[in-house]
């Protein structure tokens, strides 16, 4: 079995070395390309992963056969190679998109976020926004509200506006620059998110967006490397920071945070942490999807149809992951696992392997061309603030697939694409 993942481990190194070193010197990428994401993606979910099993850590929950069964070597190797017969694919586009001839953008065609429509759409997310905060999340030395929302308490139309004081806060830096009210107001809703013990894009997400436009309207492709440290101390942050959450919401103490620690740094060595088994995860998705015995041929993203209908109104919708529950077994119920499918695994739900190969080659082509098309745009630009909120959550495009593309820049982006959509819809008309 070693062996076999000695090759797969093998393979996937050269891909990543290969591939790396072509997107560095031909891609003209950088820190907000979308390549870029996906290489550090790559690297830790995939490559990192593999390193660690062949060396003896365990399958993710593969001591648990009552719960999930055991994942096989031949699994995690096919989705190993599969993933890295999509990254060769998205790096063919990557590469045709840094080649190809651009055709600049006039001054006259460049739509700007409108100042009166911003203005108009914040007053309504940010009063909705400081009520979200207090009426639903946890805050440290005051608890959390014991408001009943009832059946609307999972509604995504409720729970969205925890996030919409610290969305507004950047468009307002977006259209204003970095002022030191808003940054204020940014640092607090960060403070206030990190104890929810769920949801770390809602932490990620404001950084990314707040790190891309710092570098873009300094002109720089890359970091220093103070920013290596700081975020290199942020992942550290990051990683746990949903189960501290948690432990801090019910009073856990020092003695139990230590503790806790040790146990996650301990799982980490033996392979079964979630957040480092997304591998494991996808090679159990493509193996439920061959054993369903056929594919969805693009149904997958009919469910995105459905989405504005709140449930409450329609118990039975299908949701967004319907297709995950479809293939899923009682020995591998990827609901009850909590997995994820990654963009290899919907791809190739749609339409096998070559899905794998040309769903990925479309979405890597066209997100770098809209990449190409903002690096000299105006800094008030629309185009360009919606591809900074693209380029602070595509990660979840690819652990998710193309429907984290509607959900997180749409659904969980309001504020921002309000803003961004009737910017654009005033000046067409006008």
């Amino acid at each position: 079995m070693r062996e076999s993942l000695f090759f797969a481990s093998g393979v996937d190194i050269m891909v990543l070395l290969s591939c790396s070193w072509f997107l560095f010197r031909y891609g003209k990428i950088s820190i907000y390309h979308p390549a870029t994401t996906y290489l550090v993606f790559h690297t830790f979910v995939f490559s990192t992963r593999i390193l660690f099993l062949m060396t003896g850590a365990n399958f993710f929950l593969g001591n648990q056969i009552d719960y999930f069964t055991a994942i096989e070597a031949q699994e995690i190797i096919k989705a190993s190679l599969l993933a890295d017969l999509g990254f060769i694919s998205m790096t063919v586009a990557w590469l045709w998109e840094a080649n190809r001839k651009i055709s600049f953008i006039t001054a006259k065609s460049v739509i700007l976020l409108d100042e009166n429509v911003l203005k108009l759409v914040l007053s309504i997310t940010i009063p909705l926004g400081i009520w979200g905060i207090y009426s639903q999340l946890y805050i440290p030395g005051i608890g959390k509200s014991q408001l009943n929302f009832g059946s609307w308490s999972e509604s995504s139309y409720i729970q969205n506006t925890q996030n919409w004081l610290i969305l507004s806060c950047l468009v307002i830096v977006f259209k204003y620059g970095f002022q030191k009210y808003s940054l204020i107001i940014i640092s607090f809703c960060l403070f206030i998110l990190a104890f929810q013990g769920q949801h770390r894009y809602r932490v990620l997400s404001p950084c990314l967006f707040l790190l891309f436009l710092y570098l873009h309207r300094e002109n720089k492709k890359w970091i220093s490397s103070r920013f290596v440290i700081l975020i290199l101390m942020g992942i550290l942050v990051f990683l746990p920071m949903k189960y501290v959450g948690k432990l801090i919401q019910q009073d856990a103490s020092t003695e139990d945070l230590i503790e806790f620690a040790l146990e996650y740094q301990e799982s980490l060595a033996l392979g079964v942490n979630a957040d480092f088994s997304f591998l494991d995860m996808y090679a159990s998705t493509l193996t439920l999807i061959d054993q369903h015995g056929g594919y969805y041929y693009g149904s997958t993203y009919f469910t995105l149809l459905f989405s504005p209908i709140p449930r409450q109104f329609w118990e039975n919708k299908p949701s967004l992951i319907q297709w995950m529950t479809d293939i899923s077994t009682p020995a591998r119920n990827l609901k009850e696992l909590g997995s994820v499918a990654t963009l290899y695994g919907e791809s190739y739900a749609n339409f096998g392997i070559f899905g794998i190969i040309f769903i990925p080659f479309l979405f890597a082509k066209y997100s770098a061309r809209w990449y190409y098309k903002i690096l000299y745009t105006n800094f008030q630009s629309a185009n360009l603030f919606l591809y900074l909120c693209f380029a602070s959550m595509i990660i979840q495009v690819y652990r998710d697939g193309l429907n984290a593309v509607f959900i997180f820049l749409c659904i969980y982006n309001m504020p921002s694409f309000f803003v961004y959509f009737f910017s654009i819809l005033k000046q067409k008309r006008a």
